[in-house]
């Protein structure tokens, strides 16, 4: 990573809409996996600059964001990426489950559509409902949602 930009957005709260002092809706996604894992980063990292995560708890946010692949190796495909909330490569593995998620390019990539296809489907409400979304708001599918579609598209090449 070139900077620490990305790192800080994952460790600091999410900006607030509305002040009045109310807490922020989401959680960052450090911390999310951290507690996926069952892993207690205690409370003085909220207030340092440069904290300093568990290892497994880095390597589990890579995962499930697409930067790291199973084995825990940068994905090549994405190293010179730009800005901009990019989709995977290739599926992404859940910290808390362990779990396969597929997004709206891998299911259009099978269904021979362009993403933006699935994303209009989707909101006009022509698409098999997402089971969630991951650590930075992109809509999923676990692997077995998404063989559902497919099949029920007569697609024969699962995940």
């Amino acid at each position: 990573m070139k900077s620490r930009t990305a790192a800080q957005k994952w460790h600091k709260p999410p900006a607030q809409k509305a002040m009045e002092g109310k807490p922020p809706a989401n959680k960052p996604a450090l911390h999310v996996v951290a507690e996926a894992l069952g892993i207690d980063l205690g409370d003085d990292i909220l207030v340092t600059s440069a904290p300093r995560f568990p290892v497994e708890v880095v390597l589990a946010l890579g995962k499930a964001l697409g930067y790291l692949d199973r084995s825990g190796r940068i994905v090549e495909e994405i190293a010179n990426k730009g800005r901009g909330r990019w989709l995977p490569v290739e599926p992404t593995i859940d910290p808390a489950s362990g779990r396969r998620r597929v997004y709206t390019n891998h299911l259009a990539a099978k269904l021979g559509v362009k993403n933006s296809s699935i994303e209009m489907a989707l909101h006009r409400g022509h698409f098999t409902d997402s089971d969630g979304t991951d650590e930075i708001g992109r809509v999923f599918w676990w692997v077995p949602t998404a063989n559902k579609i497919l099949k029920d598209k007569n697609i024969g090449d699962r995940f």
